[in-house]
């Protein structure tokens, strides 16, 4: 747990509409990349371990010293650049990371009614963080995982297993499920179906499961038709969107009993002087437990560390350390610097802040909290 030796008052207490009196202590630069030249592609996943920071783009995997910067090793699909990256596992297991990659294919014949890029064989491999090595890699037939192309959002890698959305035709009508498998082995661990009359199902994350539904189009309720799942094998519980807000944000993350997500407000919500919300809920009951609220800017990215859960909030410029408990801020340390729709990744006393946005930027910034 993260201990602050600052002054009270620069730490607000459990209201939700603070005013911030002051900045609070600036966290201390290690490093940061130089401003990239044109994009070269979003990151699709972060992960940092025992000094070593990674990111995953669409073309390979690539490593640096968390503390320095120093390039450390890089890994490409095999093919010579026949093959992408689609998708990554969200977390290590044991120091390896999973990598769903296929052929990276042309033209509109490879395409879904829908727009997603049609696959029709994917491989997956296991990295070794701390050294890049390949420590094991298998196929996987895409159509046992429904839409696998980086734009597809059924399916999700993470907790060492794959988490996808599947839909079958029965009985005259389609049965939308949810299959969990082994990442390794490729084994079916569960599957579940999708509540009856819920549709455009989502994963947002493996391990554990969540999945975002949409419900029938309600014009007298047009807040309520959204829908969080937390699912396991054996029951799942169902979190409704509250009223006054367009969607639930990207990146539920699980404390210990508690989900926290963040509530999206309608249209126009992007400018640095509109706030966000996060909201934290019983896993068990779907209970409302606590709020928390940003002054500026949006909360980009909730992070579960050392058992306690770390917003990186505005534009990547400030962390906050939440109790996951009761929503109380802990701590809070100034990120130099900025981010578009930036990822947090921490290890120890180290945080990396990686903007995900497609555009000319500094990519990376590395800090350590005190």
């Amino acid at each position: 747990m993260y201990e602050d030796k600052a002054p009270d008052a620069v730490w607000a207490g459990r209201s939700t509409r603070r005013r911030w009196g002051r900045r609070p202590a600036s966290a201390r630069l290690l490093w940061r990349t130089e401003r990239e030249n044109g994009s070269q592609g979003a990151p699709l996943g972060t992960w940092a371990l025992d000094g070593t920071l990674a990111l995953a783009r669409v073309d390979g995997v690539r490593a640096y010293g968390l503390t320095t910067g120093e390039p450390l090793w890089s890994w490409q699909p095999p093919g010579d650049g026949a093959q992408v990256i689609a998708h990554v596992s969200q977390d290590t297991a044991d120091g390896v990371i999973v990598v769903l990659h296929h052929d990276a294919g042309h033209g509109d014949d490879r395409r879904t009614d829908d727009g997603h890029a049609r696959v029709w064989h994917v491989s997956l491999t296991g990295l070794d963080l701390r050294t890049g090595t390949a420590v094991w890699t298998r196929d996987q037939r895409a159509d046992e995982l429904g839409s696998v192309g980086a734009d597809a959002p059924e399916v999700a890698l993470g907790g060492g297993r794959i988490a996808a959305v599947t839909a079958r035709i029965r009985d005259g009508g389609t049965e939308t499920t949810v299959r969990v498998l082994d990442a390794r082995t490729g084994a079916l661990q569960w599957e579940r179906p999708v509540p009856e009359g819920r549709r455009d199902a989502f994963v947002l994350t493996a391990g554990p499961v969540v999945v975002s539904t949409a419900g029938p189009e309600d014009p007298a309720s047009p807040h309520s038709r959204l829908r969080l799942h937390i699912v396991g094998e054996d029951a799942q519980q169902a979190i409704d969107l509250p009223p006054l807000y367009e969607a639930f944000g990207a990146h539920p993350v699980i404390v210990g009993d508690t989900l926290a997500v963040e509530l999206v407000p309608p249209q126009p919500y992007d400018t640095e002087h509109m706030g966000s919300t996060l909201r934290a809920v019983s896993t068990a009951t779907g209970e409302f437990r606590w709020s928390w609220s940003s002054t500026y800017g949006r909360t980009i990215f909730p992070l579960a560390h050392r058992g306690a859960l770390l917003v990186l909030n505005g534009y990547g410029d400030r962390a906050t350390v939440l109790d996951p408990a009761d929503g109380r801020v802990v701590a809070e340390r100034s990120l130099p610097g900025y981010s578009y729709q930036a990822r947090l990744v921490a290890a120890g006393d180290c945080l990396a802040v990686v903007c995900t946005a497609p555009r000319t930027t500094t990519r990376v910034r590395v800090f350590r909290w005190k």
